[in-house]
Formats: structure tokens, C-alpha cells, sequence
């Protein structure tokens, strides 16, 4: 893992500042307790486990972390595409994740 992490950062200082303006990971953060986080990768994303998709969507019921985990990489894959290096995200009541970029509070 660690080699690709290197050669994903070394292609993306070769190949000049259109490339290393990609993102390589998304913080993906627990809208109600920051705490609560994760990163996913976006040039090579690996399932999280359950216990961090439960963890992260504050889950009572461990069963629904497999439905959930599918609905959280959707949630971190766009924010990769739209360059959202952090995110919050929340389940609503019908078992939808919902994601908005989180701003850095240090840039506030």
C-alpha cells in the first residue's frame, strides 16, 4: 500500500500542477461529532469496514452498515470528483447518506 501511495505522489509531481491538484484522499467526518472520521482513498478506494461505516453514521443496528457502506463510498466518490478534500457526512431517516464539504476552520 505504502508503494502505491508513493508512486501516486510521485506521478502526480511529474506530471505538473494540473495533476497535483487532484485529490488523493477525502476526510470523511461524522456531521455530528468530529471525532467520528475516516479517509478514503480516490485513486485506489478500498471498502471501509463496518465497524468504521457504523462508527462514522452513528449506527445502533450493525446490520445496516453493509446497505450503508456502498451509500458512504457514493458520498466520498463525489466528493473526490468535485475536489472536496473534506466532507461531513449524516444518514437521514430513511437510511440516505448525505454529504456537504467541510470548510477548514483554520482558513476562517
Amino acid at each position: 500500500m505504502r508503494i502505491a501511495h508513493a508512486v501516486a505522489i510521485s506521478l502526480a509531481v511529474l506530471a505538473g500542477p494540473a495533476m497535483a491538484q487532484e485529490l488523493t484522499t477525502v476526510e470523511v467526518q461524522a456531521e455530528e461529532d468530529a471525532e467520528k472520521t475516516m479517509t478514503v482513498s480516490c485513486v485506489d478506494p478500498a471498502e471501509p469496514s463496518l465497524s468504521d461505516v457504523g462508527r462514522v453514521l452513528s449506527l445502533s443496528d450493525p446490520a445496516k452498515a453493509e446497505p450503508l457502506r456502498g451509500k458512504l463510498m457514493a458520498a466520498a466518490a463525489e466528493a473526490c470528483a468535485k475536489n472536496e478534500p473534506k466532507i461531513s457526512v449524516s444518514r437521514t431517516a430513511n437510511n440516505k447518506v448525505t454529504w456537504k464539504a467541510k470548510k477548514d476552520e483554520a482558513a476562517n
